[in-house]
């Protein structure tokens, strides 16, 4: 797809689509934040499709002041909906790349933060996975898998049960000597 075909896609669809993804996009990551915390990434990827579709729903509707008119002309409402799904998802992916700042977790910390990832709230995870790859770094008594535990219960609240988090624990120090012997 060229530049023309891009901008005669816009054209098309109308600065509607562009507004309404806007929307889409900022309803999606409020939802993702909220409500699907531990959901897997995979599922999430119809979310802002069904959202556009949803959206473009309601304002055809509105601004044709007819219910009856989203029936009627579902097939074009439901290929608008796709497109301010794709539009928000094509904003998503330029404000990942563009704006968002990059992860500024080492290797360490990446695993840790790949294993603690359902006990811990993905809004505290990066500071977990620093604050036990910091404490296991730290611990010259050899008892670091207790330490992780006390973190990783600190930050999870009511997530796992004391034994999952305890064998967690232990597989995290478990992980991390494998890797370090293996380099």
């Amino acid at each position: 797809m060229n530049f023309i075909e891009i901008v005669n896609a816009f054209t098309f669809y109308g600065i509607d689509v562009i507004l309404l993804a806007i929307a889409t996009a900022v309803c999606t990551q409020i939802v993702k934040k909220l409500l699907f915390k531990k959901a897997q990434k995979k599922m999430l990827t119809f979310l802002p499709f069904i959202f556009g579709i949803i959206f473009y729903a309601v304002y055809a509707a509105v601004s044709k002041l007819s219910l009856l008119y989203v029936f009627e002309n579902y097939v074009s409402v439901i290929e608008h909906g796709i497109s301010v799904g794709a539009v928000a998802t094509l904003f998503y992916v330029l404000y990942e790349q563009f704006v968002r700042e990059k992860s500024s977790l080492s290797a360490t910390e990446r695993v840790i933060s790949t294993l603690i990832e359902g006990y811990v709230p993905t809004d505290s995870l990066q500071e977990a996975a620093k604050a036990v790859a910091e404490a296991i770094a730290r611990d010259v008594t050899g008892n670091g898998a207790k330490r992780a535990e006390e973190i990783i219960a600190g930050y999870s609240g009511e997530e796992g049960s004391e034994r999952e988090i305890c064998l967690l624990s232990k597989l995290i120090i478990e992980t991390l000597a494998n890797l370090t012997t293996k380099q």
